[in-house]
């Protein structure tokens, strides 16, 4: 991801039954941050259009929550529904890229986060749908960074290729 990255500012959403976490990356350069939790109260499409249109967001982020075989389950069901619904409040222009990204683990891996600093349940759930938010765009940054460098490794190797091929046509022929 180049620091003018076009996908930027980009949020994630971790949506939950009761509440939806939301991080946000607005730079390349600097930090993923915790930026809302919402309830789900019947405003929440609202509330995240709102989020999109003042933060000019152009992609979405939503964790998408497959079973441990990688399958669609009853959960990911309700947030195929999300995105149908959502999609309806996103109708300002530009377009919002949204993606689903696998967030299997994410529930796991927050709440050893939570264990190793000592944070006790009570306060852990006030908290944890806006850490699983960031460990899931954090998760989806990591995939584009190792895409990007994937793609310059590419590039440099046929670079090089044409290099030695040039090199080999410009000997002269004895």
């Amino acid at each position: 991801m180049s620091k003018s990255d076009e996908r930027l500012p980009m949020i994630a959403l971790d949506v939950g039954t009761g509440r939806i976490g939301v991080a946000i990356l607005r730079d390349a350069i600097l930090f993923i941050n915790h930026l809302d939790i919402i309830s789900r109260d019947g405003s929440e499409f609202e509330k995240v259009a709102s989020i999109v249109k003042d933060e000019n967001v152009k992609t979405i982020v939503i964790g998408l929550p497959k079973t441990l075989k990688g399958e669609i389950g009853p959960q990911a069901v309700k947030v195929f529904q999300f995105v149908d619904e959502l999609r309806l409040h996103l109708i300002s222009p530009p377009p919002v890229e949204i993606v689903l990204w696998d967030e299997r683990f994410t529930s796991v891996i927050a709440h050893r986060i939570f264990r190793a600093i000592g944070l006790t349940s009570k306060k852990e759930r006030k908290i944890k749908d806006s850490l699983e938010a960031e460990l899931i765009l954090e998760s989806y940054i990591n995939y584009l960074r190792r895409e990007l460098r994937k793609k310059e490794q590419q590039e440099n190797q046929i670079q090089q290729e044409s290099r030695k091929e040039h090199q080999v046509r410009k000997k002269p022929q004895r």
